[in-house]
């Protein structure tokens, strides 16, 4: 049975898929504008919150667990890089969708990543009092991200 903290962020990264692809297929600007709002609010507050939880916790838990972790924090990195430019671009920049679609396949391949390999290890390595803890700190961070 699949912890509802995984089921959670299953259920967020469903929405940044979803918002990216509507963003890099975006024709006008009022579209453009929707969705590079709605992918920062569904991306932002998720990176920061994965940060603090469940990578921060695979941090400590083995080389092979901090390895990813590590690595995942960097793809964290590149994502907001690319999550901040694209906020910045004027929406009739040129490199507009070119930025919004390679944001896309960076964040796609992240994604793939922690549903194939981090999130099975995370629940292979903590219980479910863990779990519960760490859903608790990922929501927490959220909020104050969307708070700001």
């Amino acid at each position: 049975m699949t912890h509802p903290f995984i089921e959670h962020l299953l259920k967020d990264h469903n929405k940044q898929r979803d918002f990216a692809e509507k963003l890099s297929s975006a024709e006008n600007r009022e579209d453009k504008e929707k969705y590079r709002q709605a992918l920062y609010d569904a991306l932002y507050p998720h990176i920061q919150g994965e940060d603090a939880s469940i990578f921060d916790f695979l941090s400590g838990k083995g080389e092979e667990a901090r390895a990813g972790a590590l690595e995942a924090m960097q793809e964290h990195h590149v994502d907001r890089c690319l999550l901040k430019e694209l906020m910045a671009l004027d929406l009739d920049d040129e490199v507009f969708t070119a930025k919004a679609k390679v944001l896309q396949e960076v964040n796609d391949h992240h994604l793939d990543e922690e549903e194939e390999e981090h999130f099975p290890l995370l629940q292979s390595l903590a219980t479910d009092a863990e779990l519960d803890e760490l859903f608790e700190i990922y929501e927490t961070t959220e909020h104050e991200i969307e708070e700001d």
